[in-house]
């Protein structure tokens, strides 16, 4: 009997050092420590509004400064966004990230004319700063602005998502079909890859046609962005297989190629659609509205 009972006793010690142990180990993960994620943070933003959608914009930074009474302030200028400054922001922890909340304004105008707008932010950092992002919300601006902001380089494929206007040429065997004027949209898939899609257009006199590429791998290249995949669609009732070949420029001109083969016609068709940079050449990869 006693060493039943010794045994209980042993049991019921070992699960109070467990409970301690856990209780220490949960103290530790929830222990927020606001100097754990002061400093810069240099990303990106995606902004939309009733508008527009996903609007990119590059080179963004936001300080967050450690309080002495356990809370952050947040800075953010964008020279699209304006100038968005909390104080008092609320942070919390769980496990290896913390968690960060709180309201102010931000000052934004056009024409050296600004406004204050009421804003608010919530944000997401990783205790060691290895991945942060942040939302901001504008609710009177635009019918309601939000604008996401993810640490780090742009993905590729978010880099040349967006609808460009220019030409198309047509040519077989080396003989040109005509120019149509038209837009090509490239829609992000995944950080890698991208759908095209052209305008409807004519070739071969009368024949109307639709074409798209799906998961189009897109990389780093010289002066931008390199475009590779193949073509398997149907146009009409047409089967339509083939290549497509590119590039986007960083200061977002664009030349696709597309050689494509409608059904069993004997010859292959190669289009080319250029798209020259817009507004002269301010950088942008799409008409504006960003990366639709």
């Amino acid at each position: 009997m006693k060493k039943i009972i010794k045994a209980i006793s042993l049991i019921a010690f070992s699960a109070a050092l467990a409970a301690c142990s856990d209780n220490g180990a949960g103290t530790r993960e929830t222990e927020v420590n606001v100097n754990d994620i002061a400093g810069t943070y240099a990303g990106y933003t995606l902004a939309s509004c009733s508008y527009f959608q996903d609007m990119l914009a590059e080179d963004q930074t936001i300080t967050v400064t450690a309080g002495t009474d356990g809370t952050v302030s947040l800075g953010y200028v964008s020279d699209t966004w304006g100038e968005f400054s909390f104080s008092g922001c609320t942070v919390t922890r769980t496990g290896s990230e913390y968690s960060v909340s709180g309201t102010g304004t931000t000052e934004m105008g056009m024409g050296g004319s600004t406004s204050s707008y009421d804003a608010s932010v919530s944000a997401t950092i990783a205790a060691d700063k290895t991945s942060a992002g942040f939302i901001f919300t504008v609710p009177s601006v635009m019918g309601g602005l939000t604008i996401e902001f993810t640490q780090g380089e742009v993905p590729s494929a978010l880099a040349v998502a967006g609808t460009y206007s220019g030409s198309f040429a047509l040519s077989v065997g080396g003989s040109s079909q005509g120019t149509e004027t038209l837009n090509c949209t490239i829609t992000y898939k995944t950080d890698s890859t991208v759908d095209i899609a052209l305008d409807e257009f004519t070739a071969m006199g009368t024949m109307k046609f639709s074409l798209s590429a799906e998961d189009v791998a897109v990389a780093e290249a010289a002066d931008g962005y390199s475009l590779s995949g193949e073509i398997d669609t149907v146009s009409g009732e047409t089967k339509v297989t083939g290549s497509v070949s590119g590039t986007v420029g960083s200061d977002g001109t664009a030349e696709i190629t597309f050689v494509f083969t409608p059904g069993a016609m004997p010859m292959s068709i190669t289009g080319v659609f250029t798209s020259p940079a817009p507004d002269g050449g301010n950088g942008d990869s799409a008409e504006e509205g960003g990366n639709e």
